[in-house]
C-alpha cells in the first residue's frame, strides 16, 4: 500500500494552532467562571481594605440547604456550622499581612464549593524624608543635582505612588511593580538642573497609597518637609540702564549707573584706563573721560563685563534756547497786537462774554453721584456776571457731537436746562454747554464754554444666556461645569441657589448626579438683581453596557468560528492525533480540594504513521 504524507504550510499551521489555543482558553475560562458563579455563597463586602492592626468583619450567607458552612483563615477561623445560613469572619486586631480567608459550604445537592475573600492590609509610611545626594549648601546654576526621597515602612508597595513637587507644581511620580505584602522602605531620586529663577524654590515629595474604591477616601498620603534651595548664578548687567554708547555734551557731566543681578550679590568695578579702576556702581563721565570704559560685575560664580563707548558732543543747546525764546517773544507780541485790533472791532461796548468776571457752569438739578439707567435727570447751564441787556444762545454737547436739543433764547443770568435719560452706553460720556451772543448780521462773536461733566451710569446685571443654557443634560458619573457671567455696573456678584437655604458664591458651579433638578444663578449689584433658572436633566450613560455587549458577541462568534473550522479540518484530513499511548498526567496542585481533574494529553502521530 502506498503511503501518502501531507503537511500544512508553516504559517497556516501556526495560525491554526493559535486559534485552537485561543478557543480552548476561552472555553476553559467560561467553565471556571461558571463553576464559581454556581457556588451559592455571597460575601458582604466582596473585598476589604484594612489598616494594619484594625478590626475587620465580613458576612458570608447562603440561601440553599446545606450540611455545613464555615470560614478557613489564619486569623478568625469559623468552624463548620450546619444550623445557620449566615456566618461572620471577624478579627479585632488584624496583623496577618497576606491573609486569604475562604468561606466554604457543603450543599445538600452538590459537592463542597468555596469563595475566597480578597483582603488588602495596608500601612502608611512611618516617615517621608527629602534630601540632596552628595551635596550641601547652595547649588550652581546650570549644574545637575540629585534629590532623594526616602519612604520608610509602607505596605503594600504595589499601591504606593511617590510624587515630586516644586512649590505646587507636580514634577514627576513613581509607582512600584513589587507585589510584596509586607512593609518595605523605598527610595526614589529626581535629577534637577536649577537656574536663577529657582533660587529660594521649595522641593518636596509625597507618598500616597491608592487602594481603590474600597480603600479610604481621600487616599492616605504623607508629605516630606519642604527642601528650600539656594542657587548661585553669575552676574547679569542691566543693559537697559547702561547703553553701549553714551553721548556727553562738552561742559556737561553725565553719570553712568551699572546695575547687575547675581547671587551672591556681585561687586561692581569700572575700568577707565589700564591703571585706573574704580569700585562703584556709578561713574561720572566728562569730556576728559577716555573714549572706552567698561563695567565689570563679579561674584564667586563668574564675572560679566559691559563695554561703553563715550562720544563727546558739542553743546548747541544755549544757542538753540536763545533762538526759541526770541521766536516765542516775537509770536507773543504779534498775537497781542492782533488780539487788541480784533477786540476793538468786535467789542459791543456794553456787553462782552470775555470780560474777566464772566462765568459759565454746568450741573445736575437736585442730584449728585452716579446715574441709573432709565431714570430721567435734568442738567442746567448757568451764566453769571454778564450784561443783562442782551440775549445769548445756549448749545449743548455730548462728547464730540452736537446734540442741539435746546436752541431757544434765554435771558442773561437765567438757566437753560436739558433733560436726559441715560442708557448703559452713556457710561463715561461727557456733557458741556456753550453760551454765545445772538448773531448780529454776519459778524462773529466770541463764545464761552463750561467745564466738561463726566457721568457714571449704573445699570442692573445682564446674565449671558448664551453661556448658561436653561436646560443642562448631565450623564451619570460625568460632572459638568456651569459658568454664569453677568455684565453690570457696579460689577455684580454671582450667587448660585441650589434650593432651600443652600447658597454658593462663585461664577462656576459643578453639576453632578446629586445636584438638585432646579438651580438658579443670581447676579446682584446696588441697582438690582437678575436671576437665570437652569434645569438639570440626569441621563444614563449606556456606553459601558454597549461595549460589554459587543465584547460578548465577538467572543461568541469566535467560538463558533473555531468549532466550524475544527469540523472542516477533520473532514479534510489536515492532521491526525492518536489517544493510544496517552497516559494520565499528574494532578495539578492548584485544583480545589474536592475537585477531580485528570486531563488526557494528546500524542501527535509521526509523519510516517499517517496513512492515506
Amino acid at each position: 500500500m502506498q503511503k501518502w504524507s501531507f503537511s500544512l504550510p508553516t504559517s497556516f499551521r501556526d495560525l491554526y494552532m493559535r486559534l485552537t489555543l485561543l478557543g480552548f482558553c476561552f472555553l476553559y475560562s467560561s467553565l471556571v467562571t461558571g463553576a464559581q458563579a454556581e457556588c451559592p455563597l455571597q460575601l458582604n463586602p466582596q473585598r476589604v481594605v484594612v489598616r494594619y492592626g484594625d478590626s475587620v468583619e465580613v458576612n458570608c450567607n447562603t440561601s440553599v440547604p446545606h450540611k455545613g458552612m464555615g470560614w478557613e483563615a489564619d486569623e478568625g477561623r469559623v468552624s463548620k456550622n450546619q444550623s445557620q445560613n449566615l456566618i461572620t469572619w471577624r478579627v479585632s486586631n488584624l496583623t496577618e499581612w497576606d491573609i486569604k480567608p475562604i468561606c466554604f459550604i457543603n450543599p445538600n445537592d452538590r459537592r463542597q464549593c468555596q469563595v475566597e475573600l480578597p483582603v488588602t492590609v495596608y500601612k502608611t509610611p512611618d516617615s517621608v524624608f527629602i534630601s540632596t545626594v552628595n551635596h550641601r549648601g547652595p547649588m550652581m546654576e546650570g549644574q545637575q543635582y540629585e534629590l532623594q526621597c526616602d519612604v520608610h515602612n509602607v505596605a503594600p508597595v504595589e499601591y504606593l505612588t511617590v510624587k515630586w513637587y516644586k512649590g505646587q507644581t507636580l514634577l514627576n511620580q513613581t509607582t512600584f511593580p513589587n507585589t510584596s505584602k509586607t512593609p518595605e522602605n523605598k527610595t526614589v531620586t529626581l535629577l534637577i538642573r536649577p537656574d536663577r529663577a529657582d533660587d529660594g524654590a521649595e522641593y518636596w515629595c509625597e507618598a500616597e497609597l491608592d487602594l481603590g474604591a474600597d480603600g479610604p477616601q481621600p487616599h492616605p498620603n504623607i508629605s516630606s518637609d519642604p527642601l528650600s534651595i539656594a542657587v548661585y548664578y553669575k552676574p547679569k548687567i542691566n543693559e537697559t540702564k547702561l547703553p553701549s554708547v553714551v553721548r556727553v555734551f562738552r561742559g556737561y557731566a553725565e553719570v553712568l549707573v551699572c546695575e547687575a543681578d547675581g547671587n551672591p550679590k556681585p561687586t561692581i568695578s569700572w575700568s577707565v584706563s589700564s591703571n585706573d579702576n574704580k569700585n562703584s556702581e556709578t561713574l561720572n563721565i566728562t569730556e576728559s573721560t577716555p573714549e572706552n570704559v567698561s563695567c565689570t560685575a563679579n561674584n564667586i560664580v563668574g564675572s560679566t563685563t559691559k563695554q561703553v563707548k563715550v562720544s563727546i558732543q558739542e553743546n548747541y543747546i544755549p544757542i538753540i534756547v536763545a533762538i526759541i525764546v526770541a521766536v516765542v517773544v516775537v509770536i507773543f507780541v504779534i498775537f497781542i497786537f492782533l488780539y487788541l485790533t480784533y477786540y476793538k472791532k468786535t467789542r459791543i461796548g456794553h456787553y462782552d462774554l470775555k470780560r474777566p468776571n464772566a462765568h459759565i457752569s454746568i450741573s445736575f438739578v437736585n442730584h449728585k453721584g452716579e446715574l441709573i439707567v432709565g431714570t430721567q435727570y435734568e442738567l442746567q447751564c448757568i451764566i453769571r456776571n454778564v450784561d443783562p441787556s442782551k440775549s445769548v444762545v445756549v448749545r449743548w454737547y455730548k462728547l464730540s457731537q452736537t446734540s442741539s436739543p435746546d436752541t431757544n433764547k434765554t435771558l442773561v443770568s437765567s438757566a437753560s436746562n436739558l433733560q436726559i435719560s441715560p442708557s448703559k452706553t452713556d457710561d463715561g460720556a461727557q456733557y458741556w454747554c456753550e453760551a454765545g451772543l445772538e448773531a448780529v448780521g454776519t459778524q462773529p462773536y466770541p463764545t464761552l464754554s463750561s467745564e466738561r461733566l463726566n457721568i457714571t451710569v449704573h445699570y442692573k446685571p445682564i446674565i449671558n444666556e448664551l453661556k448658561l443654557p436653561s436646560t443642562v443634560p448631565v450623564f451619570r458619573g460625568y460632572p459638568e461645569v456651569l459658568v454664569c457671567e453677568a455684565e453690570g455696573n457696579p460689577k455684580p456678584t454671582i450667587l448660585w441657589s441650589l434650593g432651600a437655604n443652600e447658597i454658593k458664591k462663585s461664577e462656576t458651579l459643578i453639576i453632578t448626579e446629586s445636584t438638585p433638578e432646579n438651580v438658579s444663578c443670581i447676579a446682584n449689584n446696588s441697582v438690582d438683581s437678575t436671576t437665570r433658572h437652569v434645569k438639570v436633566v440626569l441621563k444614563e450613560d449606556y456606553l459601558p453596557l454597549i461595549a460589554g455587549l459587543i465584547a460578548v458577541i465577538v467572543a461568541f462568534i469566535s467560538v463558533i468560528f473555531i468549532f466550524i473550522y475544527s469540523i472542516y479540518y477533520k473532514t479534510a484530513k489536515m492532521g491526525h492525533y492518536s489517544l493510544k499511548d496517552a497516559k494520565p498526567s499528574a494532578q495539578n496542585g492548584n485544583v480545589a480540594q474536592n475537585g477531580k481533574h485528570n486531563p488526557i494529553p494528546m500524542k501527535k502521530l509521526s509523519q510516517s504513521s499517517i496513512l492515506a
